[in-house]
Protein backbone atom coordinates (compact mmCIF):
# COMPACT_ATOMS: atom_id res chain seq x y z
CA UNK A 1 0.00 0.00 0.00
CA UNK A 2 1.33 3.43 -0.97
CA UNK A 3 1.24 5.77 2.03
CA UNK A 4 2.11 9.41 2.67
CA UNK A 5 5.65 10.17 3.84
CA UNK A 6 4.36 11.45 7.19
CA UNK A 7 2.74 8.09 8.00
CA UNK A 8 5.68 6.60 9.88
CA UNK A 9 4.94 3.55 11.98
CA UNK A 10 6.85 3.14 15.23
CA UNK A 11 7.68 -0.16 16.89
CA UNK A 12 8.48 0.89 20.44
CA UNK A 13 6.04 -0.20 23.20
CA UNK A 14 3.74 2.50 24.58
CA UNK A 15 0.39 2.89 26.34
CA UNK A 16 -1.70 1.72 23.41
CA UNK A 17 -1.38 -0.94 20.73
CA UNK A 18 0.81 -0.28 17.72
CA UNK A 19 -0.67 0.94 14.44
CA UNK A 20 -0.32 -1.02 11.20
CA UNK A 21 -0.75 -0.35 7.49
CA UNK A 22 -4.35 -1.48 7.83
CA UNK A 23 -4.99 1.63 9.96
CA UNK A 24 -3.74 4.05 7.31
CA UNK A 25 -7.07 5.17 5.84
CA UNK A 26 -8.82 6.04 9.10
CA UNK A 27 -5.67 7.61 10.57
CA UNK A 28 -5.22 9.74 7.43
CA UNK A 29 -8.83 10.94 7.59
CA UNK A 30 -8.45 11.66 11.31
CA UNK A 31 -5.24 13.73 11.24
CA UNK A 32 -6.29 15.67 8.13
CA UNK A 33 -9.48 16.87 9.88
CA UNK A 34 -8.65 20.09 11.82
CA UNK A 35 -11.68 19.78 14.08
CA UNK A 36 -10.59 16.28 15.15
CA UNK A 37 -7.11 17.53 16.10
CA UNK A 38 -8.53 20.59 17.87
CA UNK A 39 -10.31 18.21 20.23
CA UNK A 40 -7.67 15.47 20.25
CA UNK A 41 -6.64 14.32 23.73
CA UNK A 42 -2.92 13.54 23.78
CA UNK A 43 -1.68 10.72 25.98
CA UNK A 44 1.28 11.45 28.26
CA UNK A 45 4.72 10.86 26.78
CA UNK A 46 6.96 8.09 28.07
CA UNK A 47 10.28 9.32 29.41
CA UNK A 48 13.63 7.59 29.05
CA UNK A 49 17.20 8.65 29.82
CA UNK A 50 19.99 7.80 27.39
CA UNK A 51 23.37 7.92 29.11
CA UNK A 52 26.55 8.16 27.04
CA UNK A 53 29.81 7.52 28.84
CA UNK A 54 32.74 9.75 27.94
CA UNK A 55 36.29 8.43 27.85
CA UNK A 56 39.08 10.97 28.09
CA UNK A 57 42.86 10.69 28.21
CA UNK A 58 44.18 11.31 31.74
CA UNK A 59 46.78 14.02 31.17
CA UNK A 60 47.23 14.48 34.94
CA UNK A 61 48.76 11.03 35.30
CA UNK A 62 52.34 10.23 34.17
CA UNK A 63 51.46 6.54 33.75
CA UNK A 64 50.80 5.06 30.33
CA UNK A 65 49.64 1.71 28.95
CA UNK A 66 52.00 -0.93 27.56
CA UNK A 67 51.36 0.51 24.11
CA UNK A 68 52.59 3.93 25.26
CA UNK A 69 49.09 5.43 25.30
CA UNK A 70 47.73 7.56 28.12
CA UNK A 71 45.33 5.80 30.44
CA UNK A 72 41.73 6.80 30.01
CA UNK A 73 39.29 7.98 32.63
CA UNK A 74 35.52 8.09 32.50
CA UNK A 75 34.35 11.71 32.43
CA UNK A 76 30.95 13.07 33.35
CA UNK A 77 28.38 11.10 31.34
CA UNK A 78 26.16 12.87 28.83
CA UNK A 79 22.50 12.38 29.73
CA UNK A 80 19.79 12.91 27.11
CA UNK A 81 16.15 13.01 28.15
CA UNK A 82 14.04 11.43 25.41
CA UNK A 83 10.24 11.46 25.34
CA UNK A 84 8.20 9.04 23.23
CA UNK A 85 4.68 9.86 22.04
CA UNK A 86 1.96 7.23 21.80
CA UNK A 87 1.51 5.74 18.33
CA UNK A 88 -1.47 7.84 17.25
CA UNK A 89 -0.02 10.99 18.85
CA UNK A 90 3.24 10.33 17.01
CA UNK A 91 1.37 10.28 13.69
CA UNK A 92 -0.39 13.54 14.62
CA UNK A 93 2.99 15.15 15.36
CA UNK A 94 4.42 13.72 12.15
CA UNK A 95 1.55 15.10 10.04
CA UNK A 96 1.84 18.57 11.59
CA UNK A 97 5.60 18.39 11.13
CA UNK A 98 4.85 17.82 7.43
CA UNK A 99 2.59 20.91 7.32
CA UNK A 100 4.97 23.18 9.22
CA UNK A 101 8.07 21.98 7.36
CA UNK A 102 6.46 22.67 3.97
CA UNK A 103 5.59 26.21 5.10
CA UNK A 104 9.08 26.68 6.57
CA UNK A 105 10.74 25.57 3.34
CA UNK A 106 8.55 27.93 1.29
CA UNK A 107 9.57 30.78 3.57
CA UNK A 108 13.28 30.05 3.94
CA UNK A 109 13.76 29.69 0.18
CA UNK A 110 13.05 33.43 -0.01
CA UNK A 111 15.76 34.20 2.57
CA UNK A 112 19.42 34.93 1.85
CA UNK A 113 20.51 32.48 4.59
CA UNK A 114 18.69 29.53 3.00
CA UNK A 115 21.85 27.49 2.36
CA UNK A 116 23.28 28.18 5.84
CA UNK A 117 20.65 26.14 7.72
CA UNK A 118 21.38 22.49 7.06
CA UNK A 119 19.98 20.23 9.81
CA UNK A 120 16.67 18.38 9.44
CA UNK A 121 16.23 19.47 5.83
CA UNK A 122 16.20 17.58 2.54
CA UNK A 123 18.83 19.41 0.52
CA UNK A 124 19.69 17.67 -2.78
CA UNK A 125 23.38 17.07 -3.46
CA UNK A 126 22.80 18.61 -6.89
CA UNK A 127 19.82 20.29 -8.59
CA UNK A 128 17.29 17.61 -9.59
CA UNK A 129 19.05 14.84 -7.67
CA UNK A 130 17.07 12.31 -5.59
CA UNK A 131 19.98 12.04 -3.14
CA UNK A 132 20.18 14.50 -0.26
CA UNK A 133 23.14 15.98 1.55
CA UNK A 134 24.30 14.69 4.93
CA UNK A 135 26.76 15.86 7.59
CA UNK A 136 29.67 14.80 5.34
CA UNK A 137 28.60 17.28 2.65
CA UNK A 138 27.99 20.07 5.17
CA UNK A 139 31.41 19.60 6.78
CA UNK A 140 33.02 19.43 3.34
CA UNK A 141 31.56 22.78 2.23
CA UNK A 142 32.91 24.36 5.44
CA UNK A 143 36.42 23.00 4.96
CA UNK A 144 36.36 23.98 1.28
CA UNK A 145 35.58 27.59 2.23
CA UNK A 146 38.57 27.61 4.57
CA UNK A 147 40.89 26.15 1.96
CA UNK A 148 39.63 28.51 -0.76
CA UNK A 149 40.59 31.46 1.49
CA UNK A 150 43.96 30.17 2.64
CA UNK A 151 45.65 33.38 1.45
CA UNK A 152 43.94 35.13 4.41
CA UNK A 153 44.34 34.82 8.17
CA UNK A 154 41.09 33.13 9.24
CA UNK A 155 39.24 32.44 12.47
CA UNK A 156 36.76 29.61 12.95
CA UNK A 157 34.23 29.99 15.76
CA UNK A 158 32.42 26.80 16.77
CA UNK A 159 29.61 27.19 19.30
CA UNK A 160 27.10 24.83 20.87
CA UNK A 161 23.80 26.15 22.25
CA UNK A 162 23.34 24.94 25.82
CA UNK A 163 20.49 22.41 26.30
CA UNK A 164 18.85 23.66 23.12
CA UNK A 165 15.48 21.85 23.12
CA UNK A 166 15.07 22.17 26.90
CA UNK A 167 15.31 25.97 26.81
CA UNK A 168 13.18 27.09 23.87
CA UNK A 169 11.06 30.08 24.91
CA UNK A 170 7.36 29.25 24.44
CA UNK A 171 6.35 32.79 23.43
CA UNK A 172 9.03 32.97 20.74
CA UNK A 173 8.12 29.48 19.50
CA UNK A 174 4.43 30.37 19.22
CA UNK A 175 5.23 33.64 17.41
CA UNK A 176 7.58 31.98 14.90
CA UNK A 177 5.20 29.05 14.36
CA UNK A 178 2.45 31.56 13.46
CA UNK A 179 4.84 33.49 11.20
CA UNK A 180 5.76 30.38 9.24
CA UNK A 181 2.06 29.59 8.70
CA UNK A 182 1.41 33.18 7.61
CA UNK A 183 -1.00 33.73 10.50
CA UNK A 184 -1.19 36.35 13.27
CA UNK A 185 -1.83 33.63 15.83
CA UNK A 186 -1.96 29.85 15.78
CA UNK A 187 -5.08 28.19 14.35
CA UNK A 188 -6.91 26.21 17.04
CA UNK A 189 -5.82 22.78 15.77
CA UNK A 190 -2.18 23.89 15.61
CA UNK A 191 -2.55 25.41 19.09
CA UNK A 192 -3.65 22.06 20.52
CA UNK A 193 -0.47 20.48 19.12
CA UNK A 194 1.53 23.40 20.54
CA UNK A 195 0.03 22.80 24.01
CA UNK A 196 0.86 19.09 23.88
CA UNK A 197 4.52 20.01 23.34
CA UNK A 198 4.85 22.91 25.76
CA UNK A 199 2.71 21.68 28.68
CA UNK A 200 4.76 18.56 29.20
CA UNK A 201 3.06 15.55 30.77
CA UNK A 202 4.88 12.25 30.93
CA UNK A 203 5.21 8.86 32.61
CA UNK A 204 8.44 7.16 33.62
CA UNK A 205 8.67 3.98 31.56
CA UNK A 206 10.18 1.96 34.42
CA UNK A 207 7.36 2.93 36.78
CA UNK A 208 4.71 1.90 34.26
CA UNK A 209 6.56 -1.39 33.71
CA UNK A 210 6.61 -2.04 37.47
CA UNK A 211 2.92 -1.09 37.82
CA UNK A 212 2.02 -4.20 35.81
CA UNK A 213 4.34 -6.50 37.76
CA UNK A 214 7.08 -6.31 35.10
CA UNK A 215 4.79 -7.79 32.49
CA UNK A 216 4.12 -6.50 28.98
CA UNK A 217 1.61 -7.07 26.21
CA UNK A 218 3.42 -9.08 23.54
CA UNK A 219 2.36 -10.26 20.11
CA UNK A 220 1.92 -14.00 19.69
CA UNK A 221 0.65 -16.21 16.90
CA UNK A 222 -2.79 -17.84 17.00
CA UNK A 223 -2.80 -21.68 16.98
CA UNK A 224 -3.64 -23.20 13.57
CA UNK A 225 -3.23 -19.84 11.81
CA UNK A 226 -0.21 -18.52 9.92
CA UNK A 227 -1.49 -14.93 9.69
CA UNK A 228 -3.56 -14.10 12.79
CA UNK A 229 -1.90 -12.51 15.83
CA UNK A 230 -3.07 -11.97 19.40
CA UNK A 231 -1.87 -9.91 22.37
CA UNK A 232 -0.86 -11.74 25.52
CA UNK A 233 0.53 -10.39 28.79
CA UNK A 234 3.78 -12.11 29.75
CA UNK A 235 6.55 -11.67 32.31
CA UNK A 236 9.72 -9.99 31.01
CA UNK A 237 12.90 -9.84 33.05
CA UNK A 238 13.85 -6.24 32.19
CA UNK A 239 13.25 -3.50 29.63
CA UNK A 240 16.38 -4.54 27.72
CA UNK A 241 14.44 -7.63 26.53
CA UNK A 242 11.43 -5.74 25.14
CA UNK A 243 12.55 -6.04 21.51
CA UNK A 244 13.61 -9.68 21.85
CA UNK A 245 10.25 -10.65 23.39
CA UNK A 246 8.29 -8.60 20.81
CA UNK A 247 6.69 -6.36 23.45
CA UNK A 248 4.15 -4.03 21.82
CA UNK A 249 2.55 -2.16 24.76
CA UNK A 250 2.76 -1.59 28.50
CA UNK A 251 -1.03 -1.63 28.63
CA UNK A 252 -4.10 -0.62 26.65
CA UNK A 253 -5.40 2.94 26.72
CA UNK A 254 -8.44 1.89 28.78
CA UNK A 255 -6.21 0.11 31.33
CA UNK A 256 -4.04 3.19 31.68
CA UNK A 257 -6.96 5.58 32.15
CA UNK A 258 -8.48 3.26 34.76
CA UNK A 259 -5.36 2.32 36.71
CA UNK A 260 -2.38 4.59 36.10
CA UNK A 261 -3.31 8.27 36.00
CA UNK A 262 -1.49 8.62 39.33
CA UNK A 263 1.79 8.00 37.48
CA UNK A 264 1.38 11.05 35.21
CA UNK A 265 3.92 13.78 35.95
CA UNK A 266 3.18 17.40 35.00
CA UNK A 267 6.52 19.07 34.37
CA UNK A 268 5.09 22.60 34.79
CA UNK A 269 7.82 23.69 32.39
CA UNK A 270 7.95 27.38 31.53
CA UNK A 271 10.23 26.70 28.57
CA UNK A 272 11.47 23.85 26.39
CA UNK A 273 9.92 21.13 24.24
CA UNK A 274 10.50 17.35 24.43
CA UNK A 275 13.41 16.03 22.42
CA UNK A 276 12.48 12.95 20.41
CA UNK A 277 9.05 13.85 19.04
CA UNK A 278 8.63 13.80 15.22
CA UNK A 279 8.01 17.56 15.20
CA UNK A 280 10.77 18.83 17.53
CA UNK A 281 13.52 19.11 14.91
CA UNK A 282 11.49 21.26 12.51
CA UNK A 283 10.32 23.51 15.35
CA UNK A 284 13.95 24.07 16.31
CA UNK A 285 14.63 25.53 12.86
CA UNK A 286 11.41 27.56 12.98
CA UNK A 287 12.41 28.96 16.38
CA UNK A 288 15.80 30.22 15.11
CA UNK A 289 14.49 32.17 12.09
CA UNK A 290 15.25 35.67 13.44
CA UNK A 291 18.59 34.61 14.93
CA UNK A 292 19.70 33.03 11.66
CA UNK A 293 18.80 36.17 9.74
CA UNK A 294 20.71 38.50 12.06
CA UNK A 295 23.82 36.33 12.30
CA UNK A 296 23.92 35.71 8.55
CA UNK A 297 23.69 39.45 7.83
CA UNK A 298 26.51 40.20 10.28
CA UNK A 299 28.80 37.48 8.94
CA UNK A 300 28.00 38.32 5.32
CA UNK A 301 28.97 41.96 5.98
CA UNK A 302 32.57 40.82 6.62
CA UNK A 303 32.55 38.30 3.72
CA UNK A 304 32.47 35.40 6.15
CA UNK A 305 30.78 31.99 6.25
CA UNK A 306 27.90 30.87 8.49
CA UNK A 307 26.41 27.42 8.93
CA UNK A 308 24.08 26.07 11.62
CA UNK A 309 23.46 22.36 12.14
CA UNK A 310 20.73 22.22 14.82
CA UNK A 311 22.38 23.57 17.99
CA UNK A 312 25.90 23.54 16.50
CA UNK A 313 26.99 26.60 14.56
CA UNK A 314 30.22 27.56 12.87
CA UNK A 315 31.39 30.94 11.59
CA UNK A 316 34.49 31.55 9.47
CA UNK A 317 35.80 35.09 9.23
CA UNK A 318 39.08 36.99 9.02
CA UNK A 319 40.95 37.13 12.33
CA UNK A 320 40.47 40.88 12.70
CA UNK A 321 36.69 40.32 13.11
CA UNK A 322 36.72 37.37 15.53
CA UNK A 323 36.09 39.32 18.78
CA UNK A 324 33.30 41.38 17.20
CA UNK A 325 31.60 38.26 15.80
CA UNK A 326 31.94 36.36 19.09
CA UNK A 327 30.34 39.17 21.07
CA UNK A 328 27.60 39.55 18.46
CA UNK A 329 26.47 35.90 18.45
CA UNK A 330 26.51 35.77 22.26
CA UNK A 331 24.35 38.89 22.47
CA UNK A 332 21.95 37.63 19.82
CA UNK A 333 21.58 34.16 21.32
CA UNK A 334 20.87 35.71 24.75
CA UNK A 335 18.68 38.68 23.82
CA UNK A 336 16.99 37.56 20.60
CA UNK A 337 16.70 33.77 21.01
CA UNK A 338 16.60 33.74 24.86
CA UNK A 339 19.16 30.92 24.89
CA UNK A 340 22.76 30.57 26.05
CA UNK A 341 26.13 29.63 24.68
CA UNK A 342 28.48 28.69 27.50
CA UNK A 343 32.13 29.78 27.11
CA UNK A 344 33.26 26.17 27.61
CA UNK A 345 30.97 25.19 24.72
CA UNK A 346 32.69 27.70 22.41
CA UNK A 347 35.91 26.82 20.61
CA UNK A 348 38.07 29.27 18.68
CA UNK A 349 40.47 28.17 15.94
CA UNK A 350 42.79 30.02 13.60
CA UNK A 351 44.06 29.18 10.13
CA UNK A 352 47.09 30.89 8.67
CA UNK A 353 50.34 30.32 6.84
CA UNK A 354 53.15 29.10 9.12
CA UNK A 355 56.60 28.34 7.70
CA UNK A 356 55.15 28.05 4.21
CA UNK A 357 52.25 25.75 5.19
CA UNK A 358 48.59 26.60 5.77
CA UNK A 359 47.79 25.30 9.26
CA UNK A 360 44.87 25.30 11.63
CA UNK A 361 45.10 25.26 15.41
CA UNK A 362 43.07 26.04 18.51
CA UNK A 363 43.63 29.21 20.55
CA UNK A 364 42.62 30.29 24.04
CA UNK A 365 39.93 32.94 23.72
CA UNK A 366 41.21 35.03 26.64
CA UNK A 367 44.98 34.80 26.25
CA UNK A 368 45.04 34.08 22.48
CA UNK A 369 47.68 31.44 23.24
CA UNK A 370 47.91 28.83 20.46
CA UNK A 371 47.54 25.09 20.97
CA UNK A 372 49.03 23.54 17.84
CA UNK A 373 48.04 20.04 18.96
CA UNK A 374 44.30 20.82 18.69
CA UNK A 375 42.66 21.25 15.30
CA UNK A 376 39.17 22.25 14.15
CA UNK A 377 36.49 19.68 15.00
CA UNK A 378 33.10 19.94 13.32
CA UNK A 379 30.31 17.43 12.58
CA UNK A 380 32.45 14.42 13.43
CA UNK A 381 35.54 15.51 11.44
CA UNK A 382 38.81 17.24 12.24
CA UNK A 383 40.62 19.61 9.85
CA UNK A 384 44.12 21.02 10.28
CA UNK A 385 44.22 23.11 7.10
CA UNK A 386 45.82 20.29 5.12
CA UNK A 387 43.69 17.20 5.51
CA UNK A 388 40.32 16.05 6.85
CA UNK A 389 40.05 13.06 9.20
CA UNK A 390 37.21 11.35 11.03
CA UNK A 391 37.42 12.11 14.76
CA UNK A 392 38.86 9.35 16.93
CA UNK A 393 35.65 9.29 18.99
CA UNK A 394 33.74 7.84 16.02
CA UNK A 395 36.16 4.94 15.62
CA UNK A 396 36.26 4.34 19.38
CA UNK A 397 32.47 3.99 19.47
CA UNK A 398 32.65 1.60 16.50
CA UNK A 399 35.29 -0.55 18.22
CA UNK A 400 33.35 -0.71 21.51
CA UNK A 401 30.27 -1.82 19.56
CA UNK A 402 32.37 -4.53 17.90
CA UNK A 403 33.62 -5.80 21.25
CA UNK A 404 30.10 -5.92 22.71
CA UNK A 405 28.79 -7.85 19.71
CA UNK A 406 31.56 -10.46 19.95
CA UNK A 407 30.91 -10.84 23.67
CA UNK A 408 27.17 -11.27 23.13
CA UNK A 409 27.65 -13.72 20.22
CA UNK A 410 30.01 -15.82 22.31
CA UNK A 411 27.62 -15.83 25.27
CA UNK A 412 24.76 -16.95 23.03
CA UNK A 413 26.92 -19.71 21.54
CA UNK A 414 27.98 -21.00 24.98
CA UNK A 415 24.49 -20.95 26.47
CA UNK A 416 22.63 -22.07 23.36
CA UNK A 417 20.70 -25.35 23.38
CA UNK A 418 22.12 -25.99 19.92
CA UNK A 419 25.02 -28.46 20.30
CA UNK A 420 26.88 -26.72 17.45
CA UNK A 421 27.95 -23.81 19.64
CA UNK A 422 29.74 -21.70 17.06
CA UNK A 423 29.81 -17.94 16.64
CA UNK A 424 27.66 -16.67 13.78
CA UNK A 425 30.62 -15.26 11.86
CA UNK A 426 28.70 -14.11 8.80
CA UNK A 427 26.65 -11.65 10.87
CA UNK A 428 29.77 -10.20 12.46
CA UNK A 429 31.56 -9.90 9.12
CA UNK A 430 28.56 -8.12 7.65
CA UNK A 431 28.23 -5.69 10.54
CA UNK A 432 31.88 -4.81 11.14
CA UNK A 433 33.93 -5.36 7.99
CA UNK A 434 34.03 -4.22 4.37
CA UNK A 435 32.02 -7.35 3.44
CA UNK A 436 28.86 -5.66 4.73
CA UNK A 437 29.69 -2.11 3.69
CA UNK A 438 27.91 -2.05 0.35
CA UNK A 439 24.64 -0.09 0.41
CA UNK A 440 21.75 -1.38 -1.65
CA UNK A 441 18.02 -1.04 -2.15
CA UNK A 442 15.88 -3.89 -0.81
CA UNK A 443 13.44 -5.97 -2.87
CA UNK A 444 10.77 -8.43 -1.79
CA UNK A 445 9.01 -11.25 -3.68
CA UNK A 446 5.88 -10.29 -5.59
CA UNK A 447 2.63 -11.62 -4.14
CA UNK A 448 1.33 -12.33 -7.64
CA UNK A 449 4.49 -13.93 -8.98
CA UNK A 450 6.98 -15.36 -6.43
CA UNK A 451 9.66 -15.57 -9.15
CA UNK A 452 9.70 -11.76 -9.45
CA UNK A 453 10.96 -9.19 -6.97
CA UNK A 454 9.46 -5.75 -6.35
CA UNK A 455 11.50 -2.70 -5.42
CA UNK A 456 10.74 -1.32 -1.93
CA UNK A 457 11.43 2.04 -0.30
CA UNK A 458 13.77 0.38 2.19
CA UNK A 459 17.56 0.20 2.06
CA UNK A 460 20.32 -1.92 3.49
CA UNK A 461 22.43 1.01 4.69
CA UNK A 462 25.56 -1.09 5.21
CA UNK A 463 27.65 -0.50 8.33
CA UNK A 464 29.98 2.11 9.81
CA UNK A 465 32.58 1.41 7.14
CA UNK A 466 29.99 2.45 4.52
CA UNK A 467 30.07 5.88 6.17
CA UNK A 468 33.88 5.85 6.26
CA UNK A 469 34.16 5.04 2.54
CA UNK A 470 31.58 7.69 1.64
CA UNK A 471 33.45 10.29 3.71
CA UNK A 472 36.73 9.25 2.07
CA UNK A 473 35.34 9.83 -1.44
CA UNK A 474 33.72 13.13 -0.48
CA UNK A 475 36.84 14.54 1.18
CA UNK A 476 39.31 13.23 -1.43
CA UNK A 477 39.40 16.54 -3.37
CA UNK A 478 40.58 18.22 -0.15
CA UNK A 479 42.87 15.40 1.06
CA UNK A 480 44.15 14.40 -2.40
CA UNK A 481 44.51 10.88 -0.97
CA UNK A 482 42.60 8.01 0.71
CA UNK A 483 43.75 9.06 4.19
CA UNK A 484 40.26 8.60 5.73
CA UNK A 485 39.99 5.07 4.34
CA UNK A 486 43.42 4.29 5.76
CA UNK A 487 42.15 5.30 9.20
CA UNK A 488 39.92 2.21 9.22
CA UNK A 489 42.50 -0.39 8.16
CA UNK A 490 43.53 -1.29 11.69
CA UNK A 491 40.01 -2.56 12.44
CA UNK A 492 40.39 -5.54 10.09
CA UNK A 493 43.25 -6.72 12.29
CA UNK A 494 41.36 -5.91 15.50
CA UNK A 495 38.30 -7.75 14.20
CA UNK A 496 40.30 -10.96 13.71
CA UNK A 497 42.03 -10.56 17.07
CA UNK A 498 38.61 -10.49 18.71
CA UNK A 499 37.52 -13.46 16.60
CA UNK A 500 40.54 -15.54 17.72
CA UNK A 501 40.09 -14.57 21.37
CA UNK A 502 36.40 -15.47 21.52
CA UNK A 503 36.83 -18.69 19.54
CA UNK A 504 39.43 -19.75 22.09
CA UNK A 505 36.84 -19.04 24.82
CA UNK A 506 34.41 -21.36 23.06
CA UNK A 507 37.01 -24.10 22.75
CA UNK A 508 37.60 -23.96 26.51
CA UNK A 509 33.90 -24.55 27.22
Amino acid sequence: METADWFKLKRYPHIEEQLTLKDYQWVKKYVETPEKIRKHSFLPLIHKCIVSRKYRADFSSPFKTKKGERKRIIGNPKIRHIYYASHLDSIVFSYYNHLINNSYEDLIRTKNFNKSIVAYRKLPVAPGSDNNKCNIDFAKSTFEFIKANRQKKLSAIVADVTSFFDNLDHKILKKQWSTVLGEKTLPKHHYNVFKALTRLKYVEGDQLFDAYGQTMLVERGVPNSSTKKQLKRVQIKSSSYFKEKNAVAFCTKDEFLSNNLNLVISANNKKGIPQGSPISATLANVYMLDFDQEVYNKVESVNGYYQRYSDDLIIICEQQFEDDILNFIRNQIKNLAKLQIQPKKTALYRFEGINGSFKGFKIDEDTKAPNYGKTLEYLGFSFDGQRVLIKDAGFSKYYRSMKRSFKKSTSLAINSKNPDNRIFKSRLYKRFTHKGAKRRKLYHPSKNDPTKYIETRKYDWGNYLSYVYKANEAMKPINESDVIKRQSRKFWRRFHQLMMFHESRLNRN
